[in-house]
């Protein structure tokens, strides 16, 4: 698999991963997010994970869930220090 695009209903947020190969040839996955943040702007939160091999890339991509998804919006809120105003608490910890 080469893209998914996953829908956090909560939040209507959509989660996209793109796998690509970087300037090096590494076989890389994009993840990626728009987010729309308390104060109006919309932040574009990426991520980019390298891979060893095109098979290894594939089966990330097509094992990435909703779970996968919240953790990887959770953990890029509080990196970047974002707040987003429909949050009314902090998102739940996921595995």
């Amino acid at each position: 698999m080469n893209f998914k695009i996953i829908l956090l209903p909560e939040t209507q947020t959509e989660v996209c991963l793109h796998r690509d190969r970087n300037e090096e040839g590494e076989e890389i996955v994009r993840i990626t997010a728009f987010v729309i943040s308390s104060s109006g702007t919309e932040p574009m939160l990426e991520r980019v994970v390298r891979f060893s091999d095109e098979k290894s890339a594939r089966f990330f991509v097509d094992d990435y869930s909703e779970v996968s998804a919240k953790g990887f919006l959770r953990f890029c809120l509080e990196e970047e220090g974002v707040r987003v105003g429909y949050f009314a608490k902090p998102l739940p910890e996921f595995p």
